[in-house]
């Protein structure tokens, strides 16, 4: 199975921004010389815990360190961008990426960053789609545009140049029109896991989802996909915490307090459920997180960690990827070696 990485990423509200971007840079970096497929970032506005806050930015940023691994948004809140601020975004991320980049789409998971932009009350998924659309025109546009829609109006045919090179938008990296387009799917009966398969866009499936909510999209995708089977899997990316140790003796040390496993878990278990948001849990939901923590997370030595990836094969099909879910540093070399023996995982 190929390997990918998602930065949520999630940090204890001590840790200053400064080092949160040099650690995810040299960690993408790692990933990209040891040939990880594809890589995932998130996006708060407002969020001590959170404190990345431009999927878009960090990817810019690491987009000329990196050769070969996609640079996937997870999520881009296009509801916080009018369409043509975000063409522009895109068009140059892109380039700067080579076409490499992924644009993952969302409308704002915390509730305090849409209270923000004063969004609440709107139909920011309707406008979500809307956005989407009318970016994708944006960027295949050869002349001067005019468009229209239910909350916008977009023209540069008013004061636009063609001979001076006014009003017209860039492309994609070598004019290419195959972006990605990718949908987090969380809790179970998932409609962006339905949109997504309709659209033969992909899915990343959350590290917080259960085995039966897990079941649930894969089974709601293939279902609602014209894809074939082998296909329709490969659009299907799956994110875990996963912790790889050769010392099985202090196995325990995972699921300890001091873990950044657990300090990971535990931040984002308590916002889930503020926003009433823990039916992605699916069965595992009335649990304490450290039940949670030894039924979902994949742990153990290379070899089990091994056995265990193709057990996950044997049950779901060749889906996509395997996505390793990002925590912090902690100078303690227990943890923080286990990216490097996931690497060496088959």
């Amino acid at each position: 199975m190929k390997k990918g990485i998602f930065y949520i990423p999630c940090y204890p509200k001590k840790t200053e921004l400064h080092q949160i971007v040099e650690e995810i840079k040299e960690s993408v970096i790692f990933c990209d010389k040891n040939n990880f497929k594809d890589s995932y970032f998130g996006e708060h506005l407002a969020d001590k815990y959170e404190k990345i806050t431009s999927s878009l930015s960090i990817i810019s940023a690491v987009s000329t360190l990196t050769k070969k691994i996609s640079l996937a948004s997870l999520t881009t809140n296009l509801t916080f961008y009018h369409p043509s601020v975000l063409a522009a975004h895109l068009s140059l991320i892109d380039n700067l990426s080579k076409g490499r980049f992924v644009l993952g789409i969302g409308s704002g998971s915390n509730i305090s960053d849409v209270e923000s932009l004063d969004l609440i009350g709107e139909d920011n998924r309707y406008k979500m789609y809307e956005i989407l659309s009318l970016t994708k025109k944006l960027l295949k546009s050869k002349s001067l545009v005019n468009l229209k829609s239910k909350n916008f109006n977009i023209s540069t045919k008013k004061k636009g140049n063609k001979s001076l090179g006014l009003g017209f938008y860039n492309p994609l990296y070598k004019d290419r029109n195959n972006l990605e387009i990718v949908l987090p799917a969380l809790n179970p009966n998932s409609n962006n896991v339905k949109t997504a398969a309709k659209n033969l866009w992909s899915i990343v499936i959350s590290n917080f989802c259960s085995d039966d909510v897990v079941k649930n999209h894969i089974d709601s995708y293939l279902r609602h996909s014209p894809l074939k089977k082998k296909d329709a899997l490969n659009k299907i990316k799956l994110a875990r915490f996963i912790f790889v140790s050769n010392n099985k003796t202090k196995m325990d040390n995972l699921f300890k307090k001091e873990s950044p496993y657990m300090g990971v878990l535990n931040t984002l278990h308590t916002k889930l459920k503020y926003y009433n948001r823990l039916d992605c849990f699916g069965d595992l939901k009335n649990l304490s997180t450290k039940s949670i923590a030894k039924k979902l997370f994949i742990y153990g030595d290379k070899k089990l960690v091994s056995i265990k990836i193709k057990s996950l094969v044997h049950e779901y099909g060749k889906i996509g990827s395997l996505v390793y879910t990002h925590v912090p540093n902690t100078g303690n070399k227990y943890f923080d070696q286990s990216l490097r023996l996931f690497s060496q995982c088959k």
